[in-house]
């Protein structure tokens, strides 16, 4: 009986042991502020790649135009040609557009919003030489 006793304590020991190892490891493996990384020296160093970060310019779509102040209206293509060049050597931005009745309209400004052409179509036929100034809108 005597030998039995001592194996059932020994048993119980090793048990109470084995589990409180397991316990104590588990509270090392759950706390981040004890948990340390071992390198051996046996190993190299690890190159890490860094990604090339690619800075690109934002694509801006200029919008287009549709409303245009035309200072002048020709039959003749190279009068307007004329014209357009007159206005762009004095620092117009200056398009030839081709009417439906075959008439080479000369415009100076362009606009994509309405509200602005027709407040710029006001301003410049208060202004002395464009008088005549009006507004074509694109279809």
């Amino acid at each position: 009986m005597n030998n039995r006793y001592k194996f059932a304590f020994i048993a119980i020991l090793s048990l109470t042991i084995g589990m409180s190892a397991c316990k104590e490891e588990n509270k090392t493996l759950n706390n981040p502020k004890t948990t340390q990384k071992i390198v051996s020296s046996k190993t190299k160093p690890v190159k890490k790649r860094v990604a090339k970060t690619v800075t690109t310019k934002p694509i801006v779509k200029k919008a287009t135009n549709k409303y245009f102040l035309i200072s002048a209206s020709f039959k003749s293509k190279s009068n307007a040609e004329k014209m357009k060049n007159t206005l762009q050597k004095d620092g117009y931005d200056s398009q030839i557009i081709v009417a439906s009745n075959n008439f080479y309209r000369v415009s100076y400004k362009g606009f994509s919003n309405r509200v602005e052409a027709f407040k710029e179509l006001k301003r410049a036929r208060t202004t002395e030489g464009r008088e005549d100034v009006w507004l074509h809108i694109k279809h």
